[in-house]
Order: structure tokens, then sequence, then C-alpha cells
């Protein structure tokens, strides 16, 4: 037989008895079980102090990364999303080659005749608007010449359609000679007036009686109208010079000890 001891509610401890049995044991002991009261748990301890962390690990080394996963099956479709603002008008772009010219397109129809317009203003008449005239005046011209220009007088023509009327008024005489001729005439730009014909004035001694010391002075006129004379500036001039077919000499002097004037006017057109 063997004891066991057992502590019961911590306040008694009891020692219980086993019982062994052999073949040629044939009879049963009882025993009782022994009890023990234990003594009073003595005062816990003081708790010990909370030990160093432990040293860091070294990292570990980088994995390898893993295989690429199968691609996935296409998702399904989107809503279409609401239309956007419009945007900003970009800057203006510069001005681009000219292009080659077309081909020429076939001529149009001739439109409907339209109405009769109104009756326009009375346009102005080919009469000159206000007079146009000038003089040149020389005192005491004495010019002794027998050929060539005496004097001109510049004039500014307004208008293409007009005439000039050209005058001379002063002294002119011929001289110291017998049966002879001088011609006074006028020029325009040098050209003598051609439509409708000359503006000229002639002095001429054909006999005198046989004396060549005859010497008149006298203040004569020689005027006329010309046509054809364009617009613009226009030199008229007093010229002297042969009479027309006859070659003799005479002695010419225009303007002595006198007034003398060149007098020019642009005038309507004849009738």
């Amino acid at each position: 037989m063997k004891m066991m001891r057992f502590t019961i509610f911590g306040l008694f401890v009891c020692t219980i008895p086993l019982f062994v049995f052999s073949a040629n044991q044939s009879a049963q002991h009882t025993v009782a079980p022994t009890c023990a009261a234990s003594g009073v748990p003595g005062v816990p301890g003081v708790p010990g102090l909370n030990g160093r962390d432990g040293t860091k690990g070294d990292q570990g080394t980088v994995g390898a990364p893993g295989k690429r996963g199968p691609k996935g099956s296409l998702g399904a479709k989107g809503d279409q999303g609401a239309v956007g603002a419009p945007g900003k008008r970009g800057p203006k772009g510069s001005l681009g080659a000219k292009g080659d010219q077309g081909p020429t397109g076939p001529p149009g129809k001739t439109g409907a005749k339209g109405p009769q317009g109104d009756k326009g203003e009375q346009g102005p008449s080919g009469v000159v608007p206000q007079k146009n005239w000038k003089q040149c005046v020389w005192d005491t011209l004495n010019d002794g010449r027998d050929y060539g220009l005496i004097k001109d007088c510049v004039f500014v023509k307004k208008v293409d359609g007009t005439a000039l009327k050209v005058e001379f008024d002063g002294d002119f005489r011929i001289a110291n000679c017998l049966s002879c001729c001088k011609r006074w005439f006028f020029t325009f730009n040098g050209v003598e007036c051609s439509k409708p014909i000359t503006i000229e004035g002639l002095d001429a001694i054909h006999t005198n009686h046989g004396r060549k010391d005859t010497n008149v002075h006298k203040h004569s006129q020689i005027g006329g109208y010309c046509e054809g004379i364009g617009r613009g500036t226009v030199r008229v001039g007093l010229v002297v010079g042969q009479c027309r077919g006859h070659k003799s000499a005479g002695d010419a002097y225009t303007g002595w000890q006198s007034v003398a004037r060149i007098m020019i006017e642009e005038v309507p057109p004849p009738q």
C-alpha cells in the first residue's frame, strides 16, 4: 500500500492510502485518510525590475519581385460624360498667301431694265462762270526793232472750249522808206492763230510823194478772237515782221513815248 498527499482548499493536507492487490491477496484493508492543517501563506515578494529591450535585429534582404499576374478581362463600357463648355476662341491667324486667279466665268444674263431715275440737276453752262481776263501794260515801250517779238503776256486759260479775245492798244509806225510795209500780229505759244484766222495789223507807205523823211506816230489798235486753244498757260505775244508778199525794207517802231498794253480775255465760244 502506498500513501498520497493532497491539499484540500489550501487549508488541510491529507494523506490518502492507495491499495494494491496482488494475486494472492484475498482480503481488503481500509485505512482512514490522515489530514493535517496547513500554515499561513507567506507575503508575496517584491516584483523584479523590467528587463532591457533587446538589440534591434538586422534588416532582412529584399525579396525577389513576384511574377506579373494574368491580364484581367475588359470591363463594361461606361456611360458617356456630359458635354463640356465651349473653349475660348483662339487668336487670329496670319494672312495666307494670295491664291491663284480662277478662270473667268461665263458672262451673266442681262438683267431687267431698271426704272427711270430722277431728273438730275442742270449742269453748268458752257459760259465761263466769271470773267477771266488780264492785261499787260508798259509805259514808254520805245521798241525800235523791225523784226521779232516785241512783248508777250502770259495768261492762264481755264476751259478748253472757250475762245481768247486779244487786243493791242498803242503807238506803232513805219518810216524812212518808199513803197514799204510792216506787219504787227499776235502769236499764241509762238504760233499764229489759225481758227478762224490770223490776228494782225499793217502799216504801209506806198508813194509818200517821193519823200523818205516822213515819220508820223499815231495810236492804233489790233484785236480779234482766236479759238481752238486748250486750257492751261498761254503765252500771247506781239510780233513785228514783213508783210506777206512784200520784200521791201522799212523802219518800224512800237510804243514811242506812250503807254502800250496787251489785253486778254477768255470768252464763251461763238454761236
